[in-house]
């Protein structure tokens, strides 16, 4: 394995040695990047390939996730009756050399979600019955590569964003964004298993290209329905992913119609049009809300006798931790950020604490967009700095609900969870972008054509030299960074805890 990570570091500096080679050569520009792309696309996905063998029945909440989709199957219903659902047992049963598991019928599903990823995830088979009622022949990997494969549409939506606003002229910029986008460990540990975060990376990063679009002026009818196919099925898939894209696109909208003293954004009649896709989110929660008096249904509401007595998402009242206010922020964000730049699951494999170096450079991802606030870079950001600042407000807003609602569950239950960082893995482009179009906005101008491979020596030698050194600093941080993002996530492992 140390072997493995070692080969995976030198493959970097190789890519460092390329982006520097192309970033002066025209020739073979837009293939090697076209090509480095495809690379972390692959990467991510050997990766997700590798912990799913690795790392067998990794993940606490797979078996009910494939209890979920087993419920559809079985039953065809469009919308599920959550009190009707049941879980499977993680464990195969002893007597069968098959993968054969129980179906738990005296336990109620604890998985809520909206059931689209679900629907989807019928396709995929992966379920034989036999002589048992309750006993199904379940082929996880079958599933866990089907569900790969919607994750790794995600990722794809994502490194195009990237990719088609970016600057072809800086290479390394781009590997920057690429590793940036691939570098959070839960993004390719969860490829591994079965749920519904994959298809949340494909609704958050179709909303977010949307937005973006919407940004750049390019308003026709094809950009509003990707905005409105990214909030409905958002809606439809997971509720944060749908907080993240309800907040962006509406402070989007309100600073665009307050810049531009005009409604049409709203009122357009390609908005008009698009509205029957938001119609179908609509329709299941109203129905959702017919049915069970709220819009989110958990297990507290449908059977609290089993909540109470069979989860650990309450805690009796003499096991409870205790902690004052700042003693449960200060075990909040710890144990968030560390879930951020690790792997939080039946597993933990975690870097040491919160400041180690190699859990830093992923905790300033949500930190370094602040200065997308100030003037000169906002100005130098042009049509991208508005959808990435809405976007990382976003985060910020959905962060502190979270958070809310993770300490009212504390004071209530008991229960010292609901610190997930995962949730945010749909909203990395806006993360990679901001970092990137930071970095751009901090270079000089050094007569550098990239289009003819020539240099424009203007002013003074000392000042062309200055600007040269000052341009090479910026490009060698970003390249450092990207240096500590990609050795935190899969080598970092290799070396710590696969070796």
């Amino acid at each position: 394995m140390r072997a493995l990570a070692y080969i995976l570091i030198a493959l970097f500096f190789l890519l460092c040695v390329a982006v520097f080679y192309f970033g002066v050569r025209k020739k073979g520009r837009i293939i090697f990047l076209r090509f480095m792309y495809a690379f972390f696309l692959i990467y991510t996905m050997a990766t997700g390939i590798f912990f799913a063998h690795y790392v067998p029945d990794s993940s606490p909440d797979e078996s009910a996730h494939i209890a979920y989709v087993y419920y559809l199957k079985e039953s065809g219903e469009i919308i599920p009756h959550f009190e009707d659902m049941h879980i499977f047992n993680n464990v195969v049963m002893k007597w069968s050399e098959e993968p054969n598991y129980e179906y738990q019928l005296p336990l109620v599903n604890y998985l809520c979600h909206p059931p689209l990823y679900y629907h989807i995830m019928r396709l995929a088979g992966g379920f034989a019955s036999t002589e048992s009622d309750v006993v199904v022949t379940i082929q996880k990997m079958q599933l866990r590569y089907f569900s790969m494969v919607i994750a790794l549409i995600g990722v794809a939506i994502m490194l195009y964003i990237g990719y088609s606003r970016l600057s072809k002229d800086r290479p390394w910029l781009h590997l920057l964004y690429a590793i940036t986008i691939t570098s959070l460990p839960m993004l390719s540990y969860e490829l591994c298993a079965v749920t519904n975060d994959a298809l949340a990376l494909v609704t958050g990063a179709i909303c977010i290209l949307g937005l973006i679009r919407f940004c750049e002026e390019k308003r026709g009818l094809s950009t509003y329905m990707l905005i409105a196919a990214g909030i409905s099925a958002s809606l439809l898939t997971k509720l944060t992913t749908a907080m993240l894209c309800i907040f962006m696109a509406l402070i989007v909208l309100i600073v665009t119609m307050i810049k531009e003293r005009s409604l049409k954004s709203l009122f357009a009649k390609e908005f008009l049009l698009s509205i029957p896709v938001y119609a179908i989110a609509v329709i299941y929660y109203a129905l959702i809300y017919n049915r069970y008096g709220t819009i989110h249904p958990s297990l507290e509401l449908i059977t609290s006798k089993e909540y109470f007595e069979n989860t650990i998402y309450y805690v009796a009242k003499s096991k409870r931790a205790s902690y004052t206010f700042n003693e449960y922020l200060s075990y909040y964000f710890e144990r968030f950020f560390l879930s951020w730049s690790g792997i939080e699951s039946i597993h933990r494999f975690m870097k040491t604490y919160t400041y180690s170096l190699t859990a830093i450079p992923f905790e300033l991802l949500w930190i370094i967009p602040v200065l997308l606030f100030t003037p000169l870079i906002n100005k130098r950001a042009g049509s991208l700095a508005l959808p990435l600042q809405a976007g990382w407000i976003a985060c910020v807003l959905t962060f502190i609900y979270q958070l809310k609602s993770a300490y009212g569950t504390y004071l209530t239950r008991g229960y010292l969870g609901g610190f997930a960082s995962r949730y945010y893995l749909p909203f990395l482009p806006v993360l990679a972008l901001a970092l990137g179009t930071i970095l751009v906005s901090l270079l000089l101008d050094n007569g550098f054509n990239a289009e003819t491979d020539e240099i424009t020596v203007s002013g003074s030698l000392a000042n062309f030299g200055k600007r040269m050194f000052y341009n090479q600093l910026i490009y060698s941080i970003g390249l450092g960074y990207a240096f500590m993002l990609f050795y935190g996530n899969f080598p970092f492992f290799l070396l710590h805890f696969a070796a």
